[in-house]
């Protein structure tokens, strides 16, 4: 399965120097952390991580994800209409990221 992802270097983030914007596809299921499932579909995930070395560092828990597109099985088209999906939701997502940041 795909996973498109790449970063946007920032200056305004407290403890992270970049984003990491992530457009994946999981199989959804009973959550771990919270009672409940997790939808089986496609989701945009942004996280504030540190690039240093080669290396990327992030803290658990931060950054926020949500829900493109819910489906039944992994398809390449369905991929590629759930990274066009994402452009219409990443700047509030940034926002939201980089608020939860500065108040951090």
């Amino acid at each position: 399965m795909k996973e498109h992802k790449h970063y946007i270097e920032r200056g305004d983030l407290s403890g992270a120097t970049h984003l990491q914007i992530s457009i994946y596809y999981s199989k959804g299921g009973r959550g771990m952390f919270f009672s409940g499932t997790i939808p089986r579909g496609y989701y945009l995930s942004i996280r504030p991580v540190t690039k240093r070395n080669g290396t990327v560092s992030y803290s658990l828990f931060s950054g926020r994800s949500r829900l493109l597109l819910e489906t039944k099985r992994y398809s390449d088209k369905q991929f590629a209409k759930a990274v066009e999906m994402a452009k219409e939701y990443e700047d509030e997502l940034i926002a939201a990221v980089v608020a939860e940041s500065k108040a951090a």
